[in-house]
């Protein structure tokens, strides 16, 4: 899973379980911050990424990144545990969201990710 896409499937399940929207998050082990804008409301994502200058929207669980011109899947699971599933590179992921802080699981890794807002 690229790491840009990865920082955006954060930003969104933060959003989603916070019930805010997101302005930026911080990777902390690249400690690198990303100003990626999304809010969530009923399910329906609009997200924009300033840095790779492209949108990530769609209807939970289907989103679109429209950057990488591919889908993704970030499915709900529970309060603040999503599952997913990047087309792109083929890739399973999960999302753990506790409090401002987003833990990401990338299965194809083997590694985890920590996000804050």
């Amino acid at each position: 899973m690229k790491a840009h896409v990865r920082a955006a499937a954060a930003a969104v399940a933060l959003a989603h379980t916070l019930g805010r929207a997101i302005v930026r998050v911080h990777e902390y082990e690249a400690s690198v911050s990303s100003r990626i804008s999304v809010s969530v409301r009923e399910g329906i994502v609009s997200g924009y990424d300033y840095g790779r200058h492209c949108y990530v929207t769609g209807a939970l669980p289907n989103l679109y990144h429209h950057g990488e011109r591919s889908h993704l899947m970030l499915k709900p699971k529970n309060s603040g545990v999503y599952g997913g599933f990047d087309h792109d590179t083929s890739s399973y992921f999960s999302v753990k969201v506790t409090g401002g802080e987003a833990c990401v699981y990338d299965y194809n890794e083997d590694l985890y990710f920590a996000y804050s807002v």
